[in-house]
């Protein structure tokens, strides 16, 4: 018996939308290593994502990948 690998997920771009909404699409797409990381030295720790706006995610827009591969929502709060 063979088993079947799960579908390759290619990568939405997210630019623009708060944190939450970030994660909950990239989410239903199936990933399940998603996390959010700080573009502002001032805040270290990303917490209350839905006050945050995603700038850039890693890997790009486009990019196939994974369901386990991990993937980098970068974000910003003033």
């Amino acid at each position: 018996m063979t088993s079947q690998r799960p579908a390759p997920i290619t990568i939405p771009d997210v630019r623009g939308h708060d944190g939450d909404k970030a994660r909950r699409i990239l989410e239903k797409l199936g990933l399940t290593d998603v996390r959010m990381c700080s573009t502002n030295p001032a805040y270290g720790v990303v917490m209350l994502e839905s006050c945050w706006t995603a700038v850039s995610i890693d890997p790009p827009p486009g990019t196939v990948v994974g369901a386990n591969d991990p993937v980098v929502v970068n974000v910003y709060k003033d």
